[in-house]
């Protein structure tokens, strides 16, 4: 009896192992909607003087907070020697023209 149940448990194990492999050939991909920002940082450089400079980009993000840490990575990789003193991220509304000139 101790046997039995022992093997029906084993194979009703290795079905449910079986249908959870079947389940990773065709994975769920779940598409995440991006939004451009424009991205602005006021910046000033870690010297005497009162040098100041303002950087902008387009980052292709989901929020305002990720499209700002992206500029801010950027700023803190290339730009060593400056202070973030403000930022500033808007989302672009989308151009019928599809050309971002206008920015």
């Amino acid at each position: 009896m101790f046997k039995s149940l022992l093997i029906t448990l084993l194979l009703l194990n290795l079905t449910s192992v079986q249908a959870a492999g079947n389940s990773y050939e065709n994975p769920v991909i779940r598409k995440v909607s991006t939004q451009q920002f424009v991205a602005s940082a006021l910046l000033r450089k870690n010297d005497q003087n009162a040098t100041v400079k303002l950087v902008q980009s387009i980052e292709n993000a989901t929020s305002r907070e990720e499209a700002s840490g992206m500029l801010l990575n950027r700023i803190k990789q290339e730009m060593q020697g400056y202070s973030v003193l403000e930022t500033l991220v808007s989302p672009v509304t989308e151009s019928k023209q599809g050309c971002e000139t206008w920015i």
